[in-house]
């Protein structure tokens, strides 16, 4: 298996490589390689790819890993440009496409208030529908406070 931490560190040149290995392993595997003393010798490259791969991310898992990522431009890597800004806008987006999956997902609920074997009251689904719609809006706010953050290179 190829090194993350050798296609990151490759730079610009292997960032697609290192993306598509990245795209195999969990997010934990991707934090115990990308670890503090790593990340702190290779700030640019790391950022870099950091900011490609959460895009790539299912969005619960994105969120997850937004979270990690946030502490490490707070700390590893804190002495880049923008950091703060760059953890904000990563944050913020990753929160978004949680809180639009969410909404997703007590829409689909009604599945389970259908059919011969179904347990669920239609009450249940109905009520989780009204917080499909409050979630969606807090998911648009959330995206309109990302376009509100100033540009991160």
């Amino acid at each position: 298996m190829t090194d993350l931490r050798a296609l990151v560190a490759a730079g610009d040149s292997a960032l697609h490589d290192a993306l598509d290995l990245a795209s195999t392993m969990s997010v934990s595997a991707v934090e115990q390689q990308l670890d503090y003393d790593f990340l702190e010798n290779h700030a640019e490259d790391a950022s870099r790819f950091l900011r490609a791969w959460l895009p790539r991310l299912r969005p619960f898992e994105r969120m997850q890993a937004a979270e990690w990522v946030t502490t490490q431009y707070l700390l590893t890597m804190v002495h880049l440009d923008h950091a703060h800004g760059i953890a904000a806008r990563l944050q913020m987006e990753a929160l978004a496409a949680a809180a639009g999956e969410l909404a997703d997902t007590l829409d689909e609920f009604w599945a389970l208030t259908d059919g011969p074997d179904a347990e669920v009251d239609v009450s249940v689904a109905t009520a989780l529908q009204g917080l499909a719609t409050t979630v969606r809006e807090v998911s648009a706010r959330l995206s309109a406070e990302v376009a509100a953050l100033p540009p991160t290179p």
